[in-house]
């Protein structure tokens, strides 16, 4: 089978996988704000492990469906607590970010190589030569989660630059929502010491783009 026609197919059932998920969202009637709390009262009965593994490999697959990643981050802490939740959001959500960013570049970095504008090699040309920072900023400043995935996998980043870059980049505002998440969990009891925290590991991850983003204007060499 041509691989034209494989990504054609894959396409397909992709598509029909989101729409079916989309159909039965909206048949549920449940709004997505009240998706951590049934999904601490469902996975509280299958046990720690097996909630860990269920939570990791959902949210590793999540970009098939674009569940928000958000909603999962803050669901860990509800569901863990603000220390277990934040170790197994790490692997889930790195799990997430790199599947989703082979499948598009499997999917769909050829298209765009060949139809690419000079706006878009430029943008390309910076991603494949300064990459690691470049997606490392993108995390800290919390731009879109998938938007991010998806865009550097129709880019040439190296993968590595990618992964590494995600995962440094994304830690503060993760902790932080795991641990507003944990606010709810049994046993936290110093609500306001986790909002504390929370606000401050976000603040740094603001402080750290801003860092970053003033070196690279400033290592930019003058016209």
């Amino acid at each position: 089978m041509k691989k034209s026609a494989l990504k054609l197919i894959f396409g397909g059932l992709w598509l029909s996988l989101f729409l079916f998920a989309l159909f039965n969202w909206w048949q549920s009637g449940i709004a997505l704000t009240s998706v951590p709390s049934l999904l601490q009262g469902w996975l509280d009965n299958v046990g720690l492990l097996n909630a860990a593994f269920i939570y990791i490999v959902f949210y590793a697959i999540r970009p098939l469906i674009l569940f928000p990643a958000t909603l999962l981050t803050i669901a860990s802490g509800l569901i863990f607590g603000p220390w277990l939740g934040t170790l197994f959001t790490i692997i889930g959500e790195n799990a997430s970010a790199n599947f989703g960013f082979a499948l598009v570049r499997w999917f769909g970095r050829e298209s765009i190589a060949a139809h690419s504008t000079p706006l878009m090699s430029r943008w390309d040309e910076k991603l494949r030569k300064n990459g690691l920072v470049t997606v490392m900023t993108m995390r800290l400043i919390m731009l879109p989660f998938d938007a991010v995935n998806f865009g550097c996998g129709l880019t040439s980043i190296r993968h590595r630059d990618y992964a590494i870059g995600t995962f440094i980049g994304i830690l503060p505002s993760l902790i932080g929502f795991v641990l507003l998440g944990g606010i709810a969990a049994p046993g936290v009891h110093n609500h306001t010491l986790v909002v504390v925290l929370s606000a401050l590991f976000m603040l740094l991850g603001f402080g750290i783009a801003h860092y970053l983003k003033r070196r690279d204007s400033a290592e930019m060499p003058s016209k």
